[in-house]
């Protein structure tokens, strides 16, 4: 990923690669790029997750970033209820600022500040 890109990052701890792939796939739908970053501590511990974020452009398009806050929602709530994952939480990250995902989180905000950054 160049430093050219502002790049979003959105943590959903715990979650199974595969659905992680699964989520960078439909934030592929409105994103220009996305992808799983993977874990790369040298040391292995199997209580944690394989999967550091899914980084993604961000969108410009008023609709498109309508959809993206839709596909962040479900998964920060369809999925996050896995085992052992309670003390942490979804998160979207622009590299300053971090908003924990929930239903009460204002994405549209978090959005327009990223645009006029």
């Amino acid at each position: 990923m160049s430093r050219s890109t502002e790049w979003l990052r959105l943590y959903l701890p715990g979650l199974p690669l595969a659905t992680c792939r699964e989520c960078a796939v439909h934030l592929r739908q409105v994103s220009e790029q996305s992808r799983v970053v993977l874990r790369t501590d040298p040391v292995f511990d199997s209580r944690l997750d394989q999967v550091e974020c899914i980084a993604f452009a961000p969108v410009h398009d008023p609709e498109d970033c309508r959809r993206l806050c839709a596909i962040l929602l479900y998964y920060a709530a369809r999925y996050y209820e896995t085992p052992g994952t309670e003390s942490d939480q979804p998160r979207l990250s622009d590299g300053e600022r971090e908003l924990i995902l929930s239903a009460e989180a204002d994405l549209s905000d978090f959005f327009k500040s990223v645009h006029a950054a």
